[in-house]
């Protein structure tokens, strides 16, 4: 049997598949019409529910930025008890989107979790190649970490979460956080169809996959200049290539079968088991990267949330 759409998701996601079916793909390293194509998708954050307030902090960094962080969390009267957080970097194949405009998911996880989300806001290649994004999130997070009890954040239930190039930066800073012993240590990466590998350069789903090779070597390119694919990568830069995973904090992985991410992910997968740190891991038939985005209701998206939503809980 071929691979092809799940039924939940083709139906509720039918007519926007006919739209995009509809416009040329981006020709290689062709990085402003991807972003004018990915900004498309987004949608305007909506009220904020009573239940839940936001904060913007501005990080300054070395080389005199300001990161931005946004941060969602439950309102309460008072916040005088430490409790989890979340520090989450957006995707968008590390050159488009941005931290608030990928922000409308995390209002309903965090009334649905209790879990704060504070997501980060880094500089996007090619502007600004590796190392520059990864080093605007390892600021936001050691600042997290000195701002913890003025937050309300318990420093011992810091988790990181990302999906696709956010989920690469995750795992790299993951890996930065075990190497700099950063303490206390990162409790759980919840990484969603991480962007881990820059050589990955095939695609299995053909036309099925909404981020196809062409685009893969396009922002890995971006990201890590004529070096991509090349031995000379290090996995600060491409998780993949790590050399030992042992000391890491347990793992969630998700990713969906129809994702050019499914082979590196379940490979990073592998190793987490043999290391035997604790792992969770689910591959999903039938929906493309990015499903959530475009296949909200469906009963297929809700059981993802689900399994999400309890790896938010866990640590």
């Amino acid at each position: 049997m071929s691979l092809q759409y799940h039924p939940e998701f083709l139906q509720e996601a039918g007519p926007v598949l006919q739209q995009l079916a509809q416009l040329p793909k981006p020709p290689l390293h062709d990085v402003t019409t991807r972003r004018a194509l990915l900004a498309t998708m987004i949608k305007d954050l909506p009220p904020l529910p009573e239940d839940i307030e936001k904060l913007v902090h501005h990080i300054p960094t070395a080389d005199g930025h300001q990161v931005v962080v946004y941060h969602f969390r439950q309102r309460s009267a008072t916040h005088d008890s430490a409790k989890p957080a979340i520090v989450h970097i957006h995707g968008g194949g590390y050159i488009s989107l941005s931290a608030e405009g990928c922000s409308v998911p995390h209002i309903a996880s965090v009334s649905r979790t209790g879990v704060q989300i504070l997501t980060v806001d880094y500089r996007l290649a090619p502007e600004h190649p590796y190392p520059v994004p990864l080093n605007d999130c390892w600021t936001a997070l050691q600042w997290v970490y000195e701002n913890a009890s003025r937050l309300s954040i318990n420093p011992t239930r810091i988790a990181l979460m990302g999906e696709s190039a956010g989920g690469g930066l995750a795992a790299a800073l993951t890996l930065k956080a075990r190497d700099e012993a950063l303490s206390p240590p990162i409790a759980k990466q919840i990484l969603i169809y991480p962007m881990l590998d820059d050589r990955t350069t095939t695609n299995h789903a053909g036309e099925l996959a909404f981020w196809n090779e062409i685009d893969n070597i396009t922002g890995w390119t971006a990201y890590l200049g004529p070096d991509a694919g090349t031995e000379k990568i290090e996995a600060y830069a491409a998780p993949a290539r790590v050399e030992s995973v042992t000391g890491l904090p347990p793992l969630y992985l998700d990713c969906p079968q129809l994702d050019i991410f499914v082979h590196e992910g379940l490979e990073y997968v592998r190793r987490f088991v043999t290391a035997d740190i604790p792992t969770e891991c689910h591959i999903y038939p039938g929906l493309p990267h990015g499903f959530e985005a475009f296949a909200p209701l469906a009963d297929v998206t809700q059981q993802v949330l689900a399994n999400r939503d309890r790896a938010m809980r866990s640590f």
